[in-house]
């Protein structure tokens, strides 16, 4: 693996931890949000539910941008905004904190959406660059000692995608590498991005209230904090943007054209992996909302529940890690969505029974399936693709359904526990949603295929 590829790779992580450090922080830091501004019910509402509403609003903005600019640099401006968003929190304002967290919600609801796209053109980017035994080719091994451009044929012409021979794309060596190398790739990459995204919000739930208690009570300063790592992945992306406009146009950085809105929506298998996704995000939402709000109103102090979601994302990184990986090496996936269901089952089972004592079991559980279930969506985006093309449409898809549907997930909750005062009847509501979550990810696991290059021997295309 050379520099670039080590550099890009760290980008990646730096990338999926802007994703969800202003949840996280909000979750964390909730009750004090709600003092200080003497909030109710229905403004916090706003506060913990508006973002996520916002991401599947403004998903759908993610296909338009990507047809007029590059993957890389659309991610970049969406980094920025995700920081400026964050870092207003600080600002002793009820209208700007929701206001921040509404922009910085815009910014994220785009880079989830390029977020599997951004994985694909850095497998693409990683395979050209390597032999088929893993090792770097020198100016002298290649057959005339010349630098091989993706662009030409041996008589200086530049190839078609019709004159290749199978349609994929040129590397230095020749032809793309095994379509199997790639997908394993495409697996290991896309864990390293969902272990990071699940484990985020956690991160920043474990260290906000802590740190405001060190600040002696500054919870605002804590909030516009987390806009500093999310500046720092803004920089390795535009450095990453820069270096993949240097290797020329075959870097996949130019602007990505989706099919039509129409063909996606009459995709059954693009509607299961919504579906899935859908269902998944709800779950996730809830529980990053309200799970240190639960136990907190059943006697644990603020940083102990905190960091009961701090152990579900770190516990998510074990599944985020490794479900791609398993996926990628499975003809079908159907088995494994519904095993990914099952700790979730659990974990929602054992919160409803009250043993408060076990609560960090529980959480263990919930953040199992919370890493399997956004791994294996993330992935499916790609597995079900057949081109990079097709995988962006099919995630703005996803994500602008999935989240608008996650959406009700917090609101449900709470408006559930504001009829009842209890805390059990939502939870119940989650646990019921399982069903569908597993039905949705084992019709999305199938071998079919969204896209018209379709080819049926390998479900990873454009790799």
């Amino acid at each position: 693996m050379n520099s670039r590829t080590v550099f890009a790779v760290v980008t990646v992580v730096l990338f999926g931890l802007g994703l969800r450090l202003l949840f996280g922080s909000t979750s964390a830091l909730t009750s004090d949000i709600a003092a200080f501004y003497s909030a109710d019910s229905v403004s916090m509402a706003l506060l913990t539910t508006g973002p996520v509403i916002v991401l599947g609003v403004c998903a759908a903005a993610a296909g338009f941008v990507l047809r007029r600019a590059r993957v890389t640099h659309v991610l970049v401006g969406c980094l920025i905004l995700i920081a400026v968003g964050t870092a207003v929190r600080a600002v002793p304002s009820w209208p700007v904190l929701v206001a921040g967290a509404l922009v910085a919600a815009a910014g994220i609801a785009v880079a989830n959406v390029l977020g599997p796209v951004l994985v694909r053109v850095i497998v693409q980017e990683w395979s050209p660059q390597e032999r088929p035994d893993g090792q770097e080719w020198s100016p002298q091994e290649r057959p005339d000692g010349q630098e091989w451009s993706p662009q030409e044929r041996p008589d200086g012409q530049e190839w078609s995608p019709q004159e290749r021979p199978d349609g994929q794309e040129w590397s230095p060596q020749g032809r793309s590498e095994n379509p199997a190398v790639s997908a394993r790739r495409l697996g290991l990459l896309t864990g390293v991005l969902t272990a990071v995204i699940s484990a985020s919000a956690g991160v920043a739930s474990g260290v906000s209230v802590p740190l405001a208690e060190a600040l002696d009570g500054g919870w605002r300063w804590v909030l516009g904090l987390w806009a500093v790592p999310v500046a720092i992945a803004a920089l390795c992306m535009a450095l990453l943007s820069r270096m993949f406009a240097r290797a020329g146009p075959t870097a996949v950085s130019g602007a990505v054209e989706s099919q039509g809105g129409s063909a996606v929506l009459r995709s059954p298998v693009a509607w299961a992996v919504t579906a899935f996704m859908g269902v998944q995000s709800l779950m996730a939402y809830s529980m990053i909302a309200w799970l240190p709000t639960i136990y907190r109103d059943r006697g644990v102090d603020a940083a102990a529940a905190g960091l009961l979601l701090t152990a579900l994302s770190l516990s998510s990184v074990v599944t985020a890690l490794t479900v791609p990986s398993v996926a990628t090496r499975l003809p079908r996936q159907s088995v494994l969505a519904v095993a990914v269901v099952l700790p979730t089952v659990a974990g929602l089972a054992g919160v409803l029974s009250s043993a408060d004592s076990w609560a960090l079991l529980w959480a263990v559980l919930l953040g199992l399936g919370q890493g399997g279930q956004l791994s294996l969506a993330m992935t499916l985006m790609n597995l079900r693709a057949a081109t990079a093309r097709d995988a962006a449409s099919l995630s703005s898809m996803a994500q602008t359904v999935g989240y608008v549907l996650a959406a009700c997930g917090p609101l449900v909750c709470g408006a559930v526990h504001s009829v009842t005062q209890r805390w059990e009847p939502s939870v119940l509501f989650l646990l019921v949603m399982t069903a569908p979550m597993a039905v949705a990810g084992a019709v999305a696991g199938r071998r079919a295929f969204y896209g018209v290059d379709v080819r049926q021997e390998t479900g990873v295309r454009g790799s």
